[in-house]
């Protein structure tokens, strides 16, 4: 740490914020989350290392870095005893990396829509005796091993103190992917469809940005739906609802894709569809041409016989 005191450390990290944002209070409001993230995940991995698995939003803007949308809290996987879970929370907001932020952690109520074996957590930090910011932390108890995990490098975002980036671990984006297909078409108490329209907003996203191996995709989606068994597995990516239209053009005008819902869906299922209606079980998507091309270099059109511009 190269500031002697909380005091100056924070009138230089509220600058720095700033100065990056260049005037931007929506870039300044997103960095802040970030640190308070990072800085909160460095105490966790002293305290619990291989204990836990980095989850949802946070996890894929760690891998889109500015193409990816705000997030405001933290999902975790837990694989450890769920007793042990409130105690080694707390003794990380307690424990001391040298970054002069301190943390508190409350247990909070979970929404009704979450699955069961979730605790959410409401996670204050504070610098420099006043609050820095806030998260919500939900953290789903896993049933089994840790699987097959990445691991992510967080933003470089204290480093003129002297604070290096850390390492966290996250899923494959196959199964990153698969969860936000299961989330997009599960129904919710009272048969209510999904009102998540970030899920699509990502699935188009992650589409249009990377490369996937569609025999691990399949495997992932098959396994997520087992594990969560609360409905079945779609054969094609169901279309988004009309009142989905404004929310996702406001979310997509802010991560750079096509505004039009209907066109942000024919990304998504143009990458999904050849795997959910088994058209094919290995190959690589190609993110550029927006088509899955198989180990024999044949590349498998959609229905539709059309690609979005």
């Amino acid at each position: 740490m190269k500031y002697a005191d909380p005091p100056s450390f924070r009138r230089a990290l509220e600058d720095r914020l700033k100065t990056h944002a260049k005037g931007d209070g929506a870039f300044v409001a997103r960095n802040r989350k970030r640190v308070i993230f990072d800085r909160f995940l460095a105490r966790l991995c002293a305290v619990a290392p291989g204990r836990w698995l980095l989850k949802g939003g946070f996890a894929l803007d760690l891998r889109l870095a500015e193409r990816a949308r705000a997030t405001k809290d933290i999902d975790l996987d837990w694989h450890d005893n769920a007793d042990e879970l409130l105690d080694t929370l707390l003794d990380a907001a307690v424990h001391d990396t040298g970054d002069y932020f301190t943390f508190t952690v409350e247990r909070t109520g979970m929404p009704p829509d979450r699955l069961g074996g979730s605790h959410r957590f409401r996670i204050a930090g504070a610098l420099a005796g006043r609050e820095f910011d806030t998260f919500l932390l939900d953290v789903g108890q896993s049933g089994g091993p840790m699987g097959k995990v990445e691991t992510i490098t967080t933003p470089d975002l204290l480093a003129f103190a002297g604070i290096g980036a850390g390492n966290r671990t996250r899923p494959p984006l196959a199964e990153q992917v698969a969860e936000k297909l299961h989330a997009y078409t599960r129904t919710y108490d009272g048969g209510r469809p999904s009102t998540r329209t970030k899920d699509l907003v990502d699935l188009a996203l992650i589409a249009q940005l990377f490369p996937l191996d569609a025999n691990n995709l399949r495997h992932a989606i098959d396994a997520t739906f087992t594990s969560r068994a609360t409905h079945a597995q779609p054969t094609t990516l169901p279309p988004a609802p009309s009142q989905w239209s404004r929310p996702f053009r406001e979310l997509a005008d802010t991560v750079g894709i096509g505004s039009e819902l209907t066109t942000g869906h024919q990304i998504a299922a143009n990458m999904l569809n050849p795997v959910l209606d088994g058209r094919i079980s290995s190959g690589t998507w190609q993110p550029h041409a927006q088509q899955w091309v198989t180990n024999r270099r044949v590349r498998c059109p959609e229905p539709s016989g059309q690609r979005p511009n």
